[in-house]
């Protein structure tokens, strides 16, 4: 195996769906310098936009975990070799290290039934990475309240947070698909609010929906940020297209999504919006 660029930290978690053994794997690998950073220096947008998430069918949550560290190290394997730290909630990751000679020499073989440990092939793949990368495992204390003190958790909370919004839409997709409600015309749109921010949003009814926002209804920022104006409009195929598109352009910086969305600058830092009659 190739290895890792030098000194980064990898943030691993996971969300799953246990009764449809469906999940979704999030990482982020950022330099090393980061979780030792004051929190006010990482900015959630920094983090947000290097995000990855992937979903796996048929799995556990403590197999994606597995899962999902192995995917990360995978893709990031290329460069010089280098220090690495994992930072992961998951008690199977964090105490595989410890568990490797006992393994190793049991040939990964259950205790109680010896025979071949259902994770086995996942245990060989980490061990493996470990051999050719050294790096070291930290277990973090996810979902508590103790994640808003250092940088470290204040990270894997952003990482987190995105397994779960992508497994959400993930679910809402496979709803829609069920009860027909997953049918065009849907479109992502834009807003060019009075504060000059962009608003991204997505719906199978423009017209109305837009109606709504100049109500008040269809969004609080909107609303906080009247009067505003309909710059950009994508066509989606479905509503699982509208919802990924609309959930990967909402993590970009405002410059980005400028750039992605190729909006004209004239448009965008023109001059304020005039008052509407709602």
């Amino acid at each position: 195996m190739k290895t890792l660029k030098k000194d980064f930290a990898l943030f691993t978690d996971v969300s799953v769906s246990p009764g449809l053994k469906l999940g979704v794997g999030a990482y982020v690998m950022v330099p090393a310098s980061f979780p030792e950073a004051s929190s006010e220096a990482i900015g959630k947008s920094e983090i947000t936009a290097r995000i990855k998430v992937r979903r796996f069918e048929g799995t556990s949550s403590t197999r994606l975990e597995l899962q999902t560290v192995l995917w990360a190290l995978e893709e990031n394997r290329q460069g010089p070799h280098g220090s690495l730290t994992i930072y992961s909630d998951s008690q199977c990751v964090s105490g595989l290290l410890k568990r490797k000679p006992r393994l190793l020499a049991g040939g990964f073989l259950s205790k109680k039934t010896n025979r071949q440990l259902g994770n086995a092939s996942l245990y060989r793949t980490f061990y493996e990475f470990h051999d050719a990368l050294g790096f070291q495992v930290v277990k973090v204390a996810g979902h508590s309240a103790s994640r808003v003190h250092d940088t470290a958790h204040r990270i894997f909370s952003f990482v987190d947070k995105e397994a779960r919004k992508a497994l959400k839409i993930w679910l809402n997709e496979l709803a829609e698909v069920r009860t027909g409600t997953n049918n065009g015309p849907w479109c992502v749109y834009v807003l060019r609010c009075s504060n000059n921010s962009l608003y991204i949003g997505m719906t199978n009814d423009l017209e109305k929906r837009i109606e709504k926002h100049k109500l008040g209804t269809g969004s609080k920022f909107v609303r906080s940020w009247r009067p505003f104006e309909l710059v950009k409009t994508i066509p989606c195929k479905n509503a699982g297209e509208a919802r990924r598109l609309e959930y990967h352009l909402k993590k970009f910086t405002r410059s980005r999504k400028i750039e992605v969305l190729e909006l004209d600058q004239c448009t965008i830092l023109g001059t304020s919006l005039k008052a509407e009659t709602i």
